[in-house]
Order: C-alpha cells, then sequence, then structure tokens
C-alpha cells in the first residue's frame, strides 16, 4: 500500500450496505454531493445502488463478504490505491442473530467476531495510511447499545459492539494527531423506520459526526432520542 494516493474528500466509502441505515447514510451524504462505494456481501445490494442512483446519486458497488478476509483486504486496498480514494469511510457491517454465548461454537463465534470487529479494524488498516498523508479524512463505525447492555439471547453482536467500541477509540487515539477523525456512533434502540429511530434520522448523526471540526471531535456519538 502506498500512502500517496490521492483522497477525494467527497468520496463515501460505505461497508454493509443494507436497506436500513446503510442506505440512509449513502442517501443523507449524497445530499451534500458526494459519490459513493457500496460494499455488501451482495444481497440487495443491486437494488440499493439502483435505488440511489434513481435519486441522482453517483454511486459504484463492490460485491465483498468480510468473511472472506483475504478477498475483502484486496478489494479495500485495491480502492485505496486508485486516485481519488474515499475520503469518508462508514463500517455498517454486523452478524445480528440470535444465539448463547456457551452454546456457540467456535466456527460461529469467529464468523461474528471477523464480521463484527475484524472486517472495521482492517478497513481502518488499510483507509488510515491514505487518509494520513492526505491530511484529513473520517472513519466510522456503526455501534449499537449491545454495548452497553448485553443480552443473554444475542451474545455475539453485544460482545462485537463492545469490541467494536473499543477498537473505534483506539482507533481514534491513533489517528487523531493526524487529521482524520475516528469514531463510533452508538444506536442505543432497535432501528425502525417512521420512530424516533427511522434510518433517516439516525443518517443525520452519522453526517454529524463526519462534518464535525476537531475542536468539536468525539470518540463516541450517541443516538439516543428521548421518546414520548
Amino acid at each position: 500500500m502506498t500512502p500517496d494516493s490521492t483522497v477525494d474528500p467527497q468520496h463515501l466509502l460505505l461497508i454493509g450496505a443494507g436497506p436500513g441505515v446503510g442506505a440512509a447514510i449513502a442517501r443523507r451524504f449524497g445530499r451534500e454531493g458526494f459519490r459513493a462505494t457500496l460494499i455488501s456481501r451482495g444481497d440487495g445490494l443491486d437494488e440499493i445502488a439502483a435505488s440511489l442512483r434513481d435519486e441522482g446519486m453517483n454511486v459504484s458497488q463492490l460485491a465483498s463478504d468480510v468473511e472472506d478476509l483475504e478477498g475483502y483486504s484486496a478489494t479495500l486496498r485495491k480502492l485505496y490505491e486508485a486516485p481519488d480514494a474515499p475520503g469518508a469511510l462508514v463500517y455498517n457491517a454486523s452478524m445480528l442473530v440470535p444465539d448463547g454465548i456457551l452454546t456457540s461454537t467456535v466456527e460461529h463465534l469467529r464468523e461474528a467476531h471477523d464480521i463484527d470487529v475484524i472486517g472495521a479494524v482492517v478497513s481502518a488498516q488499510i483507509a488510515a495510511p491514505v487518509l494520513r498523508a492526505a491530511g484529513s479524512g473520517t472513519i466510522l463505525f456503526t455501534g449499537g447499545g449491545f454495548a452497553d447492555n448485553p443480552l443473554p439471547a444475542f451474545a455475539t453482536i453485544s460482545m462485537g459492539k463492545a469490541a467494536l467500541r473499543a477498537a473505534a477509540t483506539l482507533i481514534a487515539a491513533d489517528v487523531g494527531g493526524d487529521g482524520v477523525h475516528a469514531a463510533s456512533v452508538t444506536i442505543v434502540g432497535q432501528v425502525a423506520p417512521g420512530t424516533a429511530f427511522d434510518p433517516n434520522n439516525i443518517a443525520e448523526l452519522f453526517w454529524t459526526a463526519h462534518s464535525d471540526g476537531p475542536d468539536e471531535w468525539l470518540v463516541e456519538y450517541r443516538f439516543e432520542p428521548t421518546q414520548e
């Protein structure tokens, strides 16, 4: 990886481009003139990209599965070695399935950890040198209330969100002095359209995290609106 690739500050890389929060984040950045590169394992990716294009957004898409860490890493390196590399990165991938800590197989635990945590760290490892060289950039991670209140019925995502917040804190400490803002955006509640936890409302906080100036940077942004 050569850290001298040019960076496009209005290029969003969204990893974990689902139809809810992911699509809402892309749409919110698009309103500010951003183009987006969407990465997902493939399920529904074409439809999400087409919908965003129909709204006038410049979108490219890449099918890549975080579980294939070698292939996933290669995809990211190619993006960050190319001109106009993404100046904003949002890691939104997770594995949300009901499971128990004592009944999960080792294989299941590793798969969840790769998606919930390792994929996020790998994305930062690849993006950070390029953003550092540019002297600016944003790396954001979608956190969750499971980090505050782990649930026995959702063991791996509870562990994953706690570890992801720790990783985001460590990454922020590493890159902040070089003009790169890293942070987690913790969604303290269940995402549901038409409620206080509507994906479009959540996307606004991601935009705030990205657009805050250095004197306003937080390591963790928390989405926890008061519900009447």
